[in-house]
């Protein structure tokens, strides 16, 4: 199930982005929502290395299709992949939760891409471009979370209860 969530939400990233304009209030970050919901599939399977493993090869795949660079994403996604574990150290795996984890993702990886555009020369300092890139991204990732995690609980359910059987 990891595999299909994380493909499904790379390649979601790219479509709705398509037909979302770049102003918009619906800016998706599917990827990095998919890391928070995979967490707890790897916490009762395979362990933490594997996790980290996982979020580093996805930002270089980020970095490959999305931006062109090569391994900004990767270390990005990485780090942010140890901040969810140890988010979840601390708070239960249910919806609520992972939103919150989503939200202080969204901001965490909204500042640390503006800090590096900034130190890079590529824009222009403005608190409110960071504002509005932060809870542009809000709105629609938090119900992709809110989505997943209800399809994802139910499969897992189901597989538990087969399982029993």
């Amino acid at each position: 199930m990891i595999p299909i969530i994380l493909i499904i939400s790379f390649l979601l990233d790219s479509i709705v982005s398509n037909f979302i304009s770049f102003d918009s209030l619906f800016q998706p970050l599917f990827t990095l929502m998919a890391l928070i919901i995979i967490f707890p599939y790897f916490i009762s399977h395979k362990g933490n290395q594997n996790y980290l493993l996982t979020c580093f090869i996805t930002g270089i795949c980020y970095d490959l299709i999305y931006t062109d660079t090569l391994v900004i994403h990767g270390f990005l996604f990485l780090l942010i992949g140890y901040i969810i574990m140890k988010l979840n150290l601390v708070l239960a795996s249910n919806c609520l939760n992972d939103i919150i984890i989503g939200v202080i993702i969204i901001i965490f990886y909204r500042l640390i891409m503006y800090a590096l555009l900034l130190i890079t020369a590529n824009i222009s300092f403005d608190i409110f471009a960071i504002i509005k890139g932060i809870y542009s991204s809000l709105i629609l990732n938090i119900i992709y979370i809110f989505l997943v995690f209800l399809i994802t609980d139910k499969i897992s359910d189901k597989m538990k209860i087969r399982r029993a059987n």
